[in-house]
């Protein structure tokens, strides 16, 4: 674009224009020219021009420098404005009572209409009239615009100021007064409110709901800033304070995460808001982050009939006639009945006892008797648990494999590693069979079996007691084997079950 680049005073002499042209233009391919005349008098005769000269090329790079800083100091200028019009101190009142100031006002009528407003409530809700201690001195100030006192810290200043005492109903508890609310009615909805937050709104459905504290409601005087609305009150016996902490729900989040943020419990945030959807949340949805910790407890009592069993005991008696560690009922044990009536008795919603009134044997419950063994075992008589027969590593479960049932687990380790019995018992074979190669198999007596198998040699024999943790061969590679390894089972009463049931590998 074309820029201006100089301008040029001459001198114009004896040139006569029409009374109306004041402007000339000229123009050509390299340049174009303004010419502005200023006349000398009515006759038209213009004593001299000013010639601005447009053009374009290397003079005209000055031009942008020019402009840029037209615009810097430009915006400067309305940042500076706009400061000034948010700081700038404007004329206000201070409003004042005994020395000290209650608020800072633009208009009069800011503090007198807040003043009115808390009037005719306290007139509506308590019947009475309340007002100042002094009435207030307006004095004129400047004030910025972010030191007028706001609505809500107007209302704290002027309650604080108040010199009336109001009747109001307080709800004492053991003896101490803890919220005052208008009235008897409010305050027995605000009782009648916590016994159903502390029963799950169920308090209809016993027999007696009460305070387990003494509570007690008490007309009073007390001043007008210190009478809380029903919510209020409810909110800070239910909670223990008149705190709130509200947590609103963003994108992913669930109640285990804000669990997690706050370092809560997933059971504190159910407390904080009883009947709550924890897989139903919304996005903004608001959460109460203040775990009840309520000032009162309720105890609730319902009436039952019912009919429970009586435990039977158990007697246990010594006998040589079984092995130690071994036992054997003799005598059955049976429970007994009773019929019972009476109360059960919650404490805020939970169990806590039976109180009975009255009860009624239906049926004795007898004694089971038991035999204990004290004969001492042989060291070749199963113990019922099974260890590890040979050092090594683990090369196949039991399951299917290969297309086919594999009815044990694998250990590899060098040959000639010590296999040992894994349970004592009877040899009930020794030697060499089919797929197996060199096999021993246990008989443990109690309708447990144990197989040993591709041995590369077998130390027992069959018919032979061996006891745990005898060597009863050496690890090899026999029969259909792919390397050195043991082939273990475990069967019960012929049915290979998984070894790793018992032993650890």
């Amino acid at each position: 674009s074309d820029c201006v680049k100089n301008v040029i005073l001459s001198e114009a002499k004896d040139l006569k224009w029409p009374k109306n042209e004041i402007l000339r233009y000229t123009q050509n391919d390299k340049k174009r020219e303004k010419r502005f005349f200023t006349r000398s008098d009515s006759s038209g005769v213009l004593k001299g021009d000013l010639r601005m000269k447009i053009s374009t090329g290397e003079e005209s790079e000055a031009l942008p420098r020019k402009v840029a800083y037209g615009i810097v100091i430009f915006l400067l200028l309305v940042a500076f404005m706009f400061y000034k019009m948010n700081n700038t101190y404007v004329a206000a009142y201070s409003v004042e009572v005994d020395d000290k100031v209650l608020a800072v006002v633009r208009e009069k009528s800011d503090f007198i209409d807040v003043l009115k407003k808390m009037r005719d409530e306290a007139l509506s809700l308590h019947g009475q009239e309340i007002g100042l201690s002094k009435e207030p001195n307006f004095v004129e100030t400047r004030a910025r615009k972010d030191e007028l006192t706001q609505y809500e810290e107007m209302i704290k200043n002027i309650k604080a100021q108040l010199d009336i005492k109001l009747r109001a109903a307080a709800i004492g508890i053991n003896g101490e007064k803890i919220v005052a609310v208008k009235d008897n009615e409010t305050a027995h909805r605000v009782l009648n409110g916590v016994k159903k937050f502390l029963t799950d709104g169920e308090e209809f459905e016993y027999d007696y709901v009460g305070f387990i504290e003494k509570v007690e409601v008490m007309e009073t005087a007390v001043d007008f800033g210190d009478i809380m609305d029903e919510e209020e009150a409810l909110q800070f016996i239910i909670v223990g304070t008149d705190e709130k902490k509200i947590h609103k729900i963003e994108k992913g989040e669930n109640t285990w995460s804000i669990a997690l943020k706050y370092g809560l419990k997933m059971d504190d945030i159910m407390k904080a808001n009883p009947g709550i959807e924890p897989t139903r949340l919304q996005i903004g949805q608001e959460i109460s982050l203040m775990v009840p910790e309520p000032l009162v407890s309720v105890r609730t009592k319902k009436y039952i009939e019912l009919v429970e069993e009586i435990p039977f005991e158990t007697e246990y008696e010594k006998t040589n006639t079984l092995y130690k560690g071994d036992k054997k009922i003799i005598v059955q044990g049976r429970e007994g009945e009773r019929e019972v009536k009476g109360y059960i008795v919650k404490k805020n919603g939970t169990e806590i006892g039976m109180e009975i009134v009255d009860e009624r044997i239906l049926s004795e419950p007898k004694t089971r008797v038991i035999a204990e063994g004290i004969k001492p075992r042989p060291a070749t008589m199963a113990t019922g648990f099974f260890t590890n027969p040979t050092r090594g590593r683990l090369t196949s479960s039991f399951g299917m494999r290969w297309g086919k049932q594999h009815t044990g687990i694998d250990i590899a380790s060098p040959r000639g590693t010590p296999i040992f019995a894994a349970d004592a018992g009877k040899v009930s074979f020794s030697g060499r069979k089919g797929t197996y190669g060199n096999l021993v198999i246990i008989d443990h007596e109690n309708g447990y079996q144990t197989y040993y198998a591709h041995n590369n040699r077998n130390l027992v024999k069959q018919g032979q007691r061996v006891y745990k943790k005898q060597k009863i061969a050496e690890m090899g590679s026999t029969g259909r084997s792919t390397g050195v390894h043991l082939h273990f089972e475990v069967r019960k009463n012929g049915t290979p079950i998984n070894p790793r049931n018992f032993v650890k590998y």
